[in-house]
């Protein structure tokens, strides 16, 4: 009877790889170390790919089946890198001394600029907003045009809905005590259930992140012993081979590439583990 075995290796931490390897090693060994049928083709096969020490994987459909092989693709997405920030509801009538006491205002061009009076602050009915504190190089990062996510604190309870706040109109003000930027953004009225004083964690995007860019599953990736990346191409059925690869960043289940294989190249995301067991059992 076939044993169909899934190994998902997912080093969170490059030190999970160790564990992960023992797993995958003993998996190899029951699957295709069991005793050789009479005149049974070999499980798997390897051969040498020219100016690299990595071998060929080639296994038999047999063997492709009782590891659970899956592929997906390398694509290109738009990943849109966020940062999250404290943040804190505030009085609208908190505004105006906000501003007195500030000494200096940043312009759009991030340049200092003396402020001689505050201008009025137009509040409009329901609104609420809230304060961000933020330091000179991380308000240069932030996409300034674009929305802000307002979520509770990890130890409070969930928000009655998504919520949403968009920039406010106000520069942002220098606090010369701490050399940091309050920034301001507003939410529109409605049950979402802020209250002054609050404290929020908001999430910001970063500037320079629509950009599409070279990604592949992170269930592709694998850490060797060295913990080094790689991926395991599919160059056509039932053969493999590995590739390094050079990892920019990990964004929820994508691995942003800085260098891998081409947009569109099959990669394992089910056995990755246990084709790496494999040649480590069966190297010469």
């Amino acid at each position: 009877m076939n044993t169909r075995v899934h190994v998902a290796i997912r080093p969170d931490r490059k030190t999970d790889w160790l564990v992960g390897g023992f797993v995958a090693l003993a998996a190899m060994a029951t699957l295709l170390l069991a005793p050789p049928v009479a005149h049974a083709e070999e499980p798997v096969k390897f051969e040498n790919i020219p100016g690299s020490n990595v071998k060929r994987v080639i296994l038999t459909a047999q063997a492709a089946e009782r590891l659970g092989i899956e592929t997906s693709k390398v694509s290109e997405q738009r990943i849109v890198r966020k940062q999250m920030f404290g943040g804190q509801v505030i009085h609208p009538l908190r505004l105006q001394l906000i501003q007195k006491e500030a000494k200096y205002a940043f312009s759009s061009f991030g340049q200092a600029a003396a402020v001689p009076a505050p201008e009025p602050v137009t509040v409009r009915p329901g609104e609420t907003w809230v304060r961000l504190t933020l330091s000179e190089e991380e308000w240069d990062r932030v996409a300034k045009e674009k929305p802000a996510r307002i979520l509770p604190l990890a130890t409070r309870d969930k928000l009655a809905m998504e919520v949403y706040a968009t920039p406010s109109d106000m520069a942002p003000i220098e606090d010369v005590k701490r050399t940091m930027l309050s920034l301001f953004y507003v939410v529109p009225e409605g049950d979402h259930g802020l209250n002054v004083n609050d404290r929020m964690r908001v999430e910001l995007q970063l500037a320079g992140s629509d950009k599409e860019r070279k990604v592949t599953p992170y269930s592709s990736l694998y850490y060797d012993g060295k913990g080094e990346p790689w991926v395991y191409v599919q160059k056509k059925p039932l053969v493999y081979e590995r590739q390094r690869v050079e990892v920019e960043r990990i964004v929820g289940e994508q691995v942003v590439l800085k260098d891998g294989p081409p947009v569109g190249t099959d990669v394992v995301i089910v056995g990755a583990a246990l084709l790496y067991g494999a040649e480590v059992i069966y190297k010469k």
